[in-house]
């Protein structure tokens, strides 16, 4: 999170968060919430600026604060930037399932379009044949001549005559059939080429839109770094203490501010419920929590674990203005639920447990991260999802919105256990997808740079953390 110099930089990046949350996405998919476009910050205090707030205890308290809400605008500008990548990211690799889909479909078209016209050419060849004997016999077939010299029983000619008869008929008619057969699917393998083409041009577009938000977040990442260490120098000498010390203390409140946005989606969602907004811890092994009931997936609040040592979300973490906690977001739209049904809890040693396992073993590995990867050279969220599972036995759908949209449970936030998916983004389009560990983090192919990695759930509540989660 850094503007070093100017607030304009600052300014700018902002604009760019602002521009990519709102068309670097699918057509479908919802704009990025107002609560990531981030106004420009201040400009960052010159020198003379520290110095003059550090002739009073009001001006040094001032300063302080003021530094410390830059320093909490970055942050939730960065978060912007990268929900803004994921999403792009996402919709490349959901065009790049669908233009595999529509090449399939094609393929398939065009099979069957060849079978049709190698058959309308067989009837065709029948139909010469047929005209062929009858002008070689002056129009009669040859089983017709008995008629000609009248031998014969009678009754044995007009069954004959029938017989020659509903065949020719039978000839021309499939002849018919064999023709309208081949144009149509034809025309069909046709349509589906043409659709096949059309979803790679989408492809191709988005894959440049994924490419500009994941630049603007590097851009990001990059300068957010620089900016941090000028501020924290500023805030240590403002406060004649040690940069260790102010870094640790903008730590603490970054985390603290995650903390809080956390529970702010998780009890905002339980108030729209009705339900009680209390933390729960997460699920013991082998006890099934609650199984929600209703058509609707409401959320109580989110379990908030002692921070844990885990590899974060790309860029340095920032540090959160002690001001009061955010008001919370509203809830989002419920995603479509299926029935409920009664699914055991994962357990140690389950098939849960079996594709966590999975997905771990891939952790540390950035070039296993592929766009609609699902596992041959890489993988993208959904398709470590579905890989994951495999391994378990359990076929899952192939993207996010289909991995929750078709679980045959959902549960709240709060009750999620290990193995369950959470996903981001607003009913019925999830932009991404990660597997539950428990404590409070997830394993997830996060992006391009950071590859397979574990997170802490909280420091990505900022991004449209769905307050239900599936179970499979």
């Amino acid at each position: 999170m850094t503007w070093t110099g100017s607030g304009r930089k600052t300014a700018a990046l902002c604009a760019a968060v602002v521009f990519l949350g709102a068309v670097a996405l699918p057509a479908h998919a919802d704009p990025l919430p107002t609560v990531f476009q981030v106004p420009a910050s201040p400009e960052i205090p010159s020198p003379e600026d520290i110095a003059a707030a550090k002739t009073s205890e009001s001006a040094t308290a001032e300063q302080v604060t003021a530094i410390d809400h830059l320093l909490a605008d970055a942050s939730t500008a960065q978060e912007a930037s990268l929900a803004a990548s994921l999403r792009a990211n996402n919709s490349y690799g959901e065009a790049l399932v669908e233009l595999q889909t529509r090449r399939d479909t094609a393929a398939v078209a065009a099979a069957k379009a060849s079978a049709a016209g190698a058959e309308e050419q067989k009837m065709r060849k029948q139909i010469g044949q047929l005209a062929g004997d009858l002008y070689r016999n002056g129009g009669l077939n040859p089983a017709l001549s008995s008629f000609v010299s009248g031998n014969g029983n009678p009754l044995e000619q007009a069954a004959t005559l029938e017989a020659v008869t509903a065949g020719r008929t039978r000839a021309f008619q499939s002849a018919e059939t064999a023709a309208v057969a081949a144009e149509s699917l034809t025309a069909a393998a046709e349509d589906a080429n043409r659709a096949a083409d059309e979803a790679a041009r989408t492809a191709e577009t988005r894959k440049l839109d994924a490419g500009r938000a994941n630049d603007a977040q590097r851009k990001a990442m990059s300068e957010a770094s620089a900016q941090r260490t000028v501020l924290v120098d500023q805030l240590a000498s403002l406060k004649n203490t040690t940069v260790a010390l102010e870094s640790a203390r903008v730590d603490a409140l970054d985390r603290q501010r995650q903390q809080d946005r956390l529970a702010a989606v998780t009890a905002a969602a339980a108030q729209g419920s009705g339900q009680s907004a209390d933390p729960q811890p997460d699920a013991a092994p082998g006890n099934p929590a609650p199984v929600n009931q209703s058509p609707q997936a409401p959320a109580a609040a989110a379990p908030v674990p002692p921070p844990a040592p885990v590899v974060p979300v790309p860029g340095p973490a920032a540090p959160a203005a002690p001001a009061a906690p955010p008001a919370p977001v509203p809830a989002p739209a419920p995603a479509p639920v299926p029935p409920p049904a009664t699914a055991p809890a994962p357990s140690p040693g389950g098939s849960n447990q079996t594709a966590i396992s999975a997905a771990l073993g891939k952790v540390g590995a950035p070039y296993f991260y592929q766009y609609g990867g699902t596992g041959a050279r890489g993988f993208d969220c959904s398709g470590l999802v579905q890989n994951a599972f495999a391994a378990a036995g359990k076929h899952l759908p192939r993207t996010a919105s289909q991995q929750f949209a078709q679980a045959p449970v959902h549960v709240p936030l709060s009750q999620a256990q290990p193995g369950d998916l959470l996903v981001w983004g607003s009913a019925p389009d999830f932009y991404h997808v990660a597997i539950y560990l428990g404590g409070g983090r997830v394993v997830q192919a996060l992006n391009p740079d950071a590859g397979i990695t574990v997170t802490d759930v909280a420091a990505m509540s900022g991004m449209q953390l769905y307050p239900a989660v599936a179970r499979y």
